[in-house]
């Protein structure tokens, strides 16, 4: 008999330390996973000498996202740039430039959630 009642006190016990903990943390906010952003950036040739410097960011999140996208040279001189500060679901930036052969570098840069990224292509015209 004394088995069964330690059993049955067991098993009270068990079904306490489940529920009374579920009861407890109602008002608390359970946390949310964030969506990811990623990016996708390129130099498309348009025709000729005319370049277009591109990137889409996709921010599923609309978090506040600062982007810098930079083109440099072969020997990392600063050619031109263009950057925005968005919250927006899909975030575009964009250049035209005119450009003789050569290897060029382009650059993308963000900032959200206080986290910031780089990435970079190397491209020869």
């Amino acid at each position: 008999m004394s088995k069964k009642v330690l059993c049955i006190a067991l098993a009270l016990l068990m079904c306490m330390m489940v529920t009374i903990p579920a009861f407890a943390e109602d008002n608390m906010e359970m946390p949310f996973e964030r969506a990811y952003i990623n990016a996708s950036f390129g130099l498309k040739n348009i025709s000729g000498s005319t370049y277009k410097m591109w990137a889409k960011i996709n921010n599923p999140d609309a978090v506040s996202v600062s982007a810098t996208l930079v083109l440099y040279d072969a020997s990392y001189n600063y050619i031109t740039s263009v950057s925005t500060t968005s919250t927006n679901t899909t975030i575009n930036l964009s250049k035209y430039i005119t450009l003789s052969s050569g290897t060029y570098y382009l650059r993308l840069n963000y900032v959200a959630d206080g986290s910031s990224h780089s990435f970079e292509k190397a491209y020869t015209i």
